[in-house]
């Protein structure tokens, strides 16, 4: 399998992430909340300035109404006189559109044509023929091109026709033109004068609106427009309302995938830890067996607990002895810290560590609780509930077991850790006292006593007088 540093090693710390700031989130939405309020507000007031200004207005209407009129009249004139010139221009572009193309028919017609009348295509026939009768040709083929001359001279007597006739047709046009120039001047001259007039009642009513306004109070489409800019505000603030939230549920996820990394981060961590000191004590166990009755090899001669036929019981007396310390109140604390200072001397060639660099032969034996201290949950062992005097502790499963088999009572609060590391400090002074012989005795009483299944009257009995030390190879 891996060792140890393997796994360690194969452990990647996720990246933190910091928790969400819900007060100013609350903050950020408090001021855009307000402002939305603020715009609310002015709304009301734009909304009963109109209603003022419109009920203002109802009685100084009637010299803007007699204006108003007038100037409906106008512009029915307006428009009368407009469609009439507009219909005379429509009249001459017409007939000026048609003159020009029958002149250009008859003009084309005449550049195709040799001759402008019949007459003159049946005598220049004659001729040719009378050429032809008379042998005036001097071969056939110079006949040849005086009887398709004929052939095209006969076909053009149509077309002779046809000019003829659209000439005849083409009529002069020059008085309506004139009468519908005259029209379109007369429209042009009307629609002139009412405009005048309309800009002349425009300018009228201008003012009476003006002095409408300043008698009645604000100007009405200045407020319309204030509101509209009110209404996009508050569209703007509810938007940003929906994005911080959207951006605040964002972080609150990602810090809760982190939450949840982390913490299986730190019981991977725990694991992997508690089975080192766990190997560590198994390996210090099989070590004290393989030699029971004297120092073994490799370990320090002048440290007077290793190799002691009671070394277990003894170790297991300190480590106990330090986890209750963390339960006395501060004042104990310090003078218990100062007087193990004061006490333990580091041999030749030896480090004294500090009590949280010790191995807490106890601390990966248990798993931490997870989440935080919920309702209906312990407190975590080192830490006492609040209540002042007489608070109560809480200590963890193996702590317990521990002290019940070296027979020291079990302390329920604060005030009873000092008695309880008392009780420890003299089971260790007594192990110490004890030889290998007591340690054979012990063991040959242990298993009689498992065989026999002693009652609950001789564990009472066991109990109330000497204390049974674990075992080193049972435990």
């Amino acid at each position: 399998g891996k060792t140890f540093e393997e796994r360690l090693a194969e452990l990647v710390k996720p990246e933190s992430v910091p928790n969400p700031d819900q007060d100013v989130v609350n903050n950020k939405l408090s001021s855009l909340n307000a402002q939305i309020e603020k715009c609310d507000k002015r709304l009301t007031e734009i909304k009963t300035q109109i209603e003022k200004a419109n009920a203002s207005k109802e009685g100084g209407r009637g010299e803007s109404k007699g204006i108003v009129e007038q100037l409906k009249g106008v512009r029915v004139r307006i428009k009368a006189a407009s469609q009439e010139r507009e219909e005379a221009f429509q009249q001459l572009r017409d007939m000026t559109q048609t003159r020009q193309a029958h002149q250009k028919t008859l003009s084309d017609l005449r550049r195709s044509l040799k001759f402008e009348d019949v007459e003159s295509v049946v005598a220049k026939v004659k001729e040719l023929e009378s050429m032809i009768e008379t042998g005036q040709c001097a071969n056939l083929k110079e006949e040849k091109a005086v009887m398709l001359e004929i052939k095209q001279l006969n076909a053009t007597k149509s077309m002779i026709a046809q000019y003829q006739s659209q000439k005849g047709g083409q009529v002069d046009d020059s008085e309506s033109k004139t009468s519908l120039e005259a029209r379109r001047a007369e429209a042009t001259a009307r629609l002139d004068v009412a405009k005048k007039e309309a800009d002349a009642l425009e300018k009228l009513l201008e003012t009476a609106r003006v002095k409408q306004q300043a008698e009645g109070g604000p100007n009405v489409n200045e407020l319309w427009k204030e509101q509209k800019d009110l209404y996009t505000q508050i569209k703007n603030h509810r938007s940003e309302i929906r994005k911080v939230n959207g951006e605040f549920k964002d972080e609150v996820n990602k810090w809760r995938d982190y939450q949840r990394i982390f913490g299986n981060y730190k019981r991977a961590l725990q694991r992997i830890q508690g089975d080192q000191r766990r190997a560590e004590w198994e390996s210090r166990r099989a070590e004290a067996d393989k030699a029971p009755e004297g120092k073994g090899e490799g370990l320090p001669s002048d440290d007077p607990v290793v190799g002691h036929p009671w070394q277990d019981e003894i170790l297991m007396c300190s480590d106990l002895e330090k986890v209750l310390t963390g339960f006395l109140p501060s004042a104990k604390k310090e003078e218990e810290a100062k007087k193990e200072k004061e006490e333990i001397a580091a041999p030749p060639g030896c480090k004294v560590t500090k009590a949280d660099e010790d191995d807490n032969v106890f601390g990966g034996l248990t798993k931490k609780k997870k989440g935080g201290k919920g309702k209906g949950q312990a407190p975590a062992e080192g830490k006492a509930e609040a209540g002042g005097k007489g608070r109560k502790i809480v200590l963890v499963l193996d702590t317990i077991s521990s002290l019940s088999t070296l027979g020291v009572p079990i302390p329920i609060n604060a005030e009873e850790v000092a008695a309880t590391i008392l009780a420890l400090q003299a089971k260790k002074v007594e192990f110490e006292g004890k030889t290998a012989e007591d340690k054979k005795e012990y063991r040959a009483s242990k298993g009689k006593n498992n065989a026999a299944k002693p009652t609950p009257a001789k564990k009472d009995k066991a109990e109330g007088g000497e204390a049974k030390p674990v075992d080193s190879t049972t435990e």
